[in-house]
């Protein structure tokens, strides 16, 4: 017995030892730590992270006494809606926090669009709508009235709200990385709250906004010294909440005028936050988010939509290689198609006509030529988004038997009886195994001139560059159609205007909206658009949002190209696409019913689409091509024979 209880004193005395070892040795690596973190980063950090606390415990109230009142005796909607708008001020307040480290849970479950989404790297799950959206339809629209969803919709958002909480504990992060989620939000406030991609039924983006710019007060005021840029971004700030608040219509909101005087500049104060060390540190988002400058010529990141290879340092050969074979019709199977006879120059390397011939010149191809300008900036290629990088686009169009109708080894084979070709595959790909002429040199060389197709100096970008004389009055009523009532902008987002998501670029957005077989309006279209890549039924005749810059250039509109001028196809929206037509629908996003344009607000709408058109683009064509020496390819001709 007293052995026994010798063995356990002794256990208890190592025990003890061990303790005591473990805590030594914890608070050792606690400090050794603490120490890579500067005394003038751990204040910002632990300021945001407390605020996230306090105020997510706060939505957590609100969100029960939402609960409780719609579930009680006699609900009363008006105090709901009260809690549900204090919740939203509570959200917004953190939001650049939650979307910059929480994205899957701020994307899925706490804001999600009310749309069904499926993605690639999810094996096109679908994905419903959860978050305040949600509760926001049942709240304010008469038609919804569910008990049942939304007591599950207050449970998923405390749920994602209580893991961001969990998760946010001694959560430590540079003070350059704060700014960084300042500077993304107000992108997000030009590009997506600005557009109605948020508030969809009861408007109060203005008002909202105004919740993030306090927000961006308070958490500017927890920096160490900068008193200068604090003061001036304090002032920025004072600014524009006055214009917000005195200017509360949404649908006739000046929203260039506020981009341009008030969240640009404060975009741009910001910068004055970074250290030098932080300004010099290399990241890789779809925004060189540690420029100075909003949208100065080097904003957007190029490498970030593209597969950085080894050789990147030669790019600019590569490109020009790329140009003389995209011209060229000897990548075709019979020597007379070029990549250009369907992506013609003066049509934004687009195509002129609905359908193009196809390679057996006896029928027709299924859609419309899409254009290549700026076809850098996108996630996914086709109008099914079938291909992720551009060198898979190349490849397939060539492999198709309908367009280019060739086979690798062909192809390369009479590239090498071409001693210009050999010598300018060998200078483009020096010091690689591709220097001799290859199959995917000729992808990557046809990629990068298609990369270097980058067409953003219409008078727009000279507007938004600070050039104030490039729109007219009208232009800029245009926009605010464009932004608001037309909820044009809800899907082709400023500044890109394509349908890839700001400010991280990395969803391409698919829509239904119901294009009809042919102008009858009869019938819908038969092509099953996204369906047929993901099997995914939420895709059934879904196309990837198209980039509208230089739409001017790219008539006929629609992946059929049943639309021929822009009246049309402005028409079509306004009716509220196939569903407003009376065509049955059943998975359209778009809103189906009328968007009620008058004649001034088309007209307008109209003048600010043709300011996106980039008349200082030219394309350069080759006037000759490399000599190949096969019999009967000396006399191919540049850009295809049809």
């Amino acid at each position: 017995m007293q052995q026994d209880t010798r063995k356990h004193l002794n256990s208890l005395r190592i025990n003890k030892v061990l303790i005591i070892k473990v805590l030594v040795i914890t608070l050792f690596f606690t400090f050794v730590f603490s120490s890579f973190i500067t005394k003038d980063e751990l204040p910002v950090s632990e300021n945001i992270t407390h605020t996230v606390t306090v105020n997510i415990t706060e939505i957590a109230i609100h969100l029960d006494s939402i609960d409780a009142i719609f579930h009680s005796a006699m609900p009363d909607k008006k105090r709901c809606i009260g809690h549900y708008e204090a919740s939203r001020k509570l959200y917004k307040e953190i939001e650049f926090y939650t979307e910059y480290h929480f994205p899957f849970h701020s994307k899925y479950f706490i804001n999600s669009p009310l749309v069904n989404k499926a993605e690639f790297e999810y094996s096109y799950k679908t994905f419903v709508p959860h978050g305040f959206q949600v509760v926001e339809q049942i709240l304010y629209s008469a038609e919804v009235d569910s008990a049942l969803n939304i007591k599950y919709e207050l449970a998923l958002l405390k749920n994602s709200f209580n893991y961001i909480k969990d998760k946010s504990r001694n959560k430590l992060f540079k003070n350059s990385t704060v700014i960084d989620m300042l500077r993304f939000e107000i992108v997000r406030i030009m590009s997506l709250y600005l557009n109605g991609y948020d508030c969809t039924f009861n408007k109060q983006n203005l008002r909202e906004i105004i919740h993030i710019l306090k927000s961006f007060e308070n958490t500017l005021e927890g920096f160490p010294g900068n008193a200068a840029g604090k003061a001036s971004a304090r002032q920025m700030i004072a600014h524009a909440i006055q214009y917000l608040s005195k200017n509360t219509d949404y649908d006739a909101f000046n929203r260039l005028y506020f981009i341009t005087t008030y969240m640009k500049p404060l975009y741009q104060e910001l910068f004055t936050f970074y250290d030098a060390g932080a300004t010099q540190e290399v990241t890789n988002y779809a925004i060189n988010i540690r420029r100075k400058l909003f949208y100065d010529k080097a904003w957007l990141n190029p490498n970030y939509f593209s597969v950085v290879l080894k050789d990147s340092s030669l790019f600019n050969k590569q490109a020009e290689l790329g140009r003389l074979l995209f011209f060229d019709p000897v990548l075709s199977g019979n020597n007379q198609r070029a990549c250009a006879s369907c992506h013609e120059p003066t049509h934004a390397f687009g195509g002129s006509v609905d359908f193009n011939t196809s390679f057996g010149a006896d029928e027709k191809l299924k859609r419309n030529t899409p254009p290549l300008l700026n076809a850098v900036f996108q996630k996914s290629f086709f109008t099914d988004g079938r291909s992720l990088q551009l060198e898979d686009q190349v490849n397939d169009v060539m492999a198709n038997h309908k367009e280019m109708f060739s086979k690798p080894a062909e192809v390369i084979y009479k590239l090498r009886q071409s001693p210009g070709y050999r010598t300018l595959f060998h200078e483009a790909f020096k010091n690689t195994e591709d220097t001799t002429v290859t199959y995917y040199a000729l992808l990557k060389a046809i990629s990068e001139y298609e990369r270097k197709l980058v067409s953003l100096n219409s008078r727009f970008d000279k507007y938004i560059r600070g050039d104030n004389t490039q729109l007219s009055k009208e232009e800029i009523k245009g926009y605010t159609v464009f932004a608001g009532k037309a909820l044009c902008g809800s899907c082709h987002f400023f500044p890109l205007f394509n349908g890839l998501t700001p400010p991280f670029y990395g969803d391409n957005e698919f829509e239904v909206i119901g294009v009809p077989k042919n102008k009858l309006n009869k019938e819908l279209d038969a092509d099953s658009g996204r369906y047929h890549i993901s099997k995914n039924t939420i895709h059934l005749a879904s196309f990837k949002t198209p980039g509208i810059r230089n739409i001017e250039l790219t008539a006929p509109y629609m992946h059929n190209g049943i639309y021929k001028t822009l009246e049309e196809v402005i028409d079509f929206y306004k009716k509220g696409g196939g569903a407003g037509l009376g065509l049955e629908v059943h998975n359209q996003t778009l809103p189906f019913d009328s968007l009620q344009l008058n004649t001034v607000e088309i007209t307008n709408l109209k003048k600010f689409l043709l300011s996106l058109t980039d008349k200082t683009f030219k394309a350069s064509v080759p006037k000759t091509l490399p000599v190949i020496n096969i019999k009967g390819l000396e006399k191919r001709k540049v850009g295809g024979s049809y």
